[in-house]
């Protein structure tokens, strides 16, 4: 009855094993998923920016060309 209850003992070491195994990797899943989601978020936010760096650029170019136009009225 040893044997028997020597391997019953770790039969049920094997299956908290696996269920512990199982639990981390749905974890491990649900990290992956959320750092996708937060990698695309920020994918899109540096490209908001890009974009608003390039607005600032243009409006700073009219503006420089408006002085300009301004300052030679003056003369």
């Amino acid at each position: 009855m040893d044997v028997f209850a020597a391997l019953e003992e770790r039969v049920e070491q094997l299956i908290a094993a696996h269920q512990a195994l199982r639990d981390r990797v749905a974890e491990l899943e649900e990290e992956n998923r959320r750092l996708a989601s937060s990698g695309q978020a920020h994918a899109e936010l540096s490209a908001r920016v890009a974009e608003l760096e390039r607005e600032r650029n243009e409006v700073r170019a009219r503006l420089e060309r408006l002085l300009g136009t301004i300052t030679a009225l003056e003369l």
